[in-house]
């Protein structure tokens, strides 16, 4: 039986969670479609609704579609740590189906640079809105305040401060404690700026008698405790399979990552083909991309290396009479037809996935159920895994959010996957 159960709203975000279980020796598997029955003999189950950026009902609707009938001994609702998407209403959708005493709300992970101090959640030092997710262009964080983000909630809010955070877990305990005596849930946003105060925050919820639900990031997964021994984690890679990264996200950080890998070990999807035929597009993709392969024994499948690569996009969009979001998907649709291609061309292909969304879609147009989190990572928020299902059963995936990650990020993930840009 399933002994926790993670909900995420996208795909990276999912295989981030599940990681920091993984790594603690729980089995523990992402499950790609929503409604499945492939979590038998795992610990951890982690399930991508696949909500970030769906309208808030829709949201809200898969969120409780996950958790009415659940019967994990903990929940976990992940949300992004830079709070862009549904996430007042994801949150407001759990608790009704969950009904815990309290919601212990941490967004912060600091290894990753994801801060929150007196209420306000900082990116790198800066606050969440002026950061580059602050800019996304769907879903974007509403508030740097985590009061303001929940002030919409049908449940009360309270906040526990960095000052008694500090002074540890049995102070925390007493605080939370004096919050449970509601007679409904009350959402708790905690202050962390270190990974010591998730830890701290962790631990005083689960002395609690009453029922927590928790919700963060990879940051505050990491602490969460599952009951029962683990089962154990692990893969090993085969570095004798080719390799085919795919990116898809135009974050400034893996822009400027996708860069640092050699012009001729790489191919970029034409943008113009893409936006008005992406069977054609990605097929062209596959086709040059076999060349890097069959030489250097993988490539990295591209949509952008600079931010003029979306204008461009976006141009081509407004030629043809498309709108922004339908530009955004159609290019996404090429670079997953282009890799299901790539990657089921004789031999599977171990995988490198960056960006949710096309995260999410290469592994569905290569039929995979799920992903068994390895335990280990390349980085911070790149965890290492194996494919469940489909074409490309049982090769080594890394997977990473769109902002995440050094210089050297893409570099290291495909050559822990056995791509080494010599």
């Amino acid at each position: 039986m399933t002994r926790c159960l993670v909900v995420a709203d996208d795909l990276t975000g999912s295989c981030d969670a599940g990681h920091e279980f993984a790594v603690r020796g729980y089995d523990t598997r992402v499950v790609l479609p929503t409604q499945t029955d492939a979590t038998a003999g795992g610990d951890v189950t982690v399930y991508d609704t696949e909500s970030r950026y769906a309208d808030p009902a829709i949201a809200a609707k898969r969120v409780r579609a996950v958790l009415e009938d659940t019967d994990g001994s903990v929940v976990f609702k992940k949300i992004d740590s830079t709070l862009r998407g549904n996430v007042c209403v994801e949150v407001d959708a759990a608790t009704q189906a969950v009904e815990p005493a309290l919601v212990i709300v941490a967004p912060a992970f600091p290894g990753n640079g994801r801060v929150t101090a007196s209420g306000y959640h900082l990116v790198d030092g800066r606050l969440v809105t002026e950061s580059p997710p602050g800019q996304d262009e769907e879903r974007p964080p509403t508030h740097d305040s985590l009061s303001d983000i929940f002030a919409s909630s049908e449940y009360p809010v309270a906040h526990l401060g960095v000052g008694t955070v500090a002074r540890g877990s049995a102070a925390v305990r007493d605080s939370l404690e004096s919050l449970s005596s509601t007679d409904r849930p009350v959402i708790v946003t905690c202050d962390a700026v270190t990974d010591s105060h998730l830890a701290t925050i962790a631990a005083a919820a689960d002395e609690l008698a009453e029922r927590c639900l928790y919700v963060g990031s990879g940051g505050l997964a990491r602490h969460v405790a599952v009951p029962g021994a683990p089962s154990g984690a692990g893969i090993d890679v085969d570095p004798t399979r080719s390799v085919v990264g795919i990116s898809g996200s135009v974050a400034p950080e893996t822009l400027g990552q996708v860069g640092r890998v050699a012009t001729e070990r790489r191919r970029h999807l034409d943008l113009e083909t893409a936006v008005t035929d992406p069977v054609t597009a990605g097929a062209d993709l596959a086709a040059r991309g076999a060349a890097s392969v069959e030489e250097h024994g993988g490539v990295l499948l591209h949509s952008a290396d600079a931010r003029s690569d979306v204008d461009r996009a976006m141009e081509a969009g407004e030629r043809a009479g498309i709108d922004g979001s339908t530009v955004r998907r159609r290019v996404t649709d090429a670079l997953a037809h282009g890799a299901a291609t790539a990657v089921g061309d004789g031999r599977a292909s171990n995988l490198f996935l960056t960006g949710g969304e096309t995260a999410r879609a290469v592994l569905d147009a290569l039929d995979a159920t799920a992903l068994r989190m390895a335990g280990e990572d390349v980085a911070p928020g790149i965890p290492l895994a194996t494919v469940e299902g489909g074409v490309a059963d049982g090769t080594a995936v890394v997977t990473k959010a769109g902002g995440f990650g050094d210089q050297q990020a893409i570099i290291k993930s495909l050559g822990r996957l056995g791509f080494r840009d010599e």
